[in-house]
């Protein structure tokens, strides 16, 4: 009983000492007046993206920025000195750029960056979007159009997005969902998932699962590749597609009237789902398991 009164106190004083922490925090706003049709452009080295449609023809910004430090005042100063940050806006395109600049010689907390940035934008249902950061989360909800972008490392969620994608991120996982027309999804290091009604669709991962439930009949082309992971696919049972499969070392799992080869290591699979059509469905895992599955 000694030795827990002894921990709980431990712990508590390590909470204290956590909260009493000196945090610096403010909130920089700004709004824009636009056409639907626009495009936002996010350049930052770091820090999180929150993205949604509003119901008006505005582009409303939300910078949250934080810093801990020994002092209250030194946390002020580094916000101030550390982060530079730009808005521009340009007929119908609005621009954000964010840095934060080296922290050598500043104390980093918790084994992070001593000033944080969290980024919310709001904008017009119909509108593109680009981003590049060099980490941090992203997710953008109930958008349409053209969506791209870039993440060192991170997570990316779509949500109810109506248009063409391109993103890719070196490590994080990506999730889509909506209609897309035309759309390039791609991970280094990570999972893919993508329920979503599509036209040309190629998703592939570098190490991780990709797993892809298809809304209706595809109209194009899909490639869906991992090089160690699994593959799988969900499509409706009256789909119509040319499909083809590979686990070079995996298995294959199948629920339509499709044969299933095997050689060595490697299972394969080629063929129509009835009668096929001009939808075509390719699988490729270098490592894992495909399944080709009855939604």
């Amino acid at each position: 009983m000694k030795v827990i009164g002894i921990l709980i106190a431990c712990i508590a004083i390590t909470l204290a000492s956590f909260q009493t922490i000196p945090v610096a925090r403010d909130v920089i706003k700004k709004e824009y007046k636009v056409t639907p049709g626009g495009t936002l452009s996010l350049d930052l080295d770091r820090g999180n993206i929150e993205i949604e449609s509003n119901d008006e023809n505005y582009v409303k910004i939300e910078m949250e920025r934080r810093a801990r430090a020994e002092s209250s005042q030194e946390a002020e100063r580094l916000l101030e000195t550390l982060h530079q940050y730009e808005f521009d806006k340009d007929n119908d395109e609005v621009s954000i750029r964010s840095r934060i600049e080296d922290e050598r010689g500043h104390r980093r907390w918790r084994k992070g960056s001593a000033v944080k940035i969290r980024l919310s934008v709001r904008v017009p249902s119909k509108y593109d979007v680009s981003f590049k950061t060099g980490g941090g989360n992203v997710t953008i909800m109930d958008v349409s159009g053209e969506i791209s972008g870039r993440t060192g490392a991170g997570n990316v969620l779509l949500e109810n997005i109506v248009g063409e994608l391109d993103i890719k991120t070196g490590a994080g996982n990506i999730e889509v969902s909506g209609s897309l027309d035309d759309a390039e999804v791609a991970t280094g290091a990570g999972n893919l998932s993508i329920f979503a009604q599509v036209g040309d669709l190629y998703a592939v991962a570098g190490t991780g699962n990709v797993t892809v439930e298809i809304e209706g009949q595809p109209k194009g082309e899909s490639k869906l590749r991992t090089g160690a992971g699994n593959v799988s696919l969900s499509l409706h049972e009256d789909v119509q597609a040319e499909i083809r499969g590979t686990a070079s070392i995996g298995t294959i799992t199948c629920e339509f009237p499709i044969d299933i080869s095997k050689k060595f290591l490697s299972h394969s699979f080629e063929g129509d789902i009835n009668g096929g059509g001009s939808a075509s469905i390719v699988m490729n895992s270098g490592v894992g398991n495909l399944s080709l599955l009855r939604r």
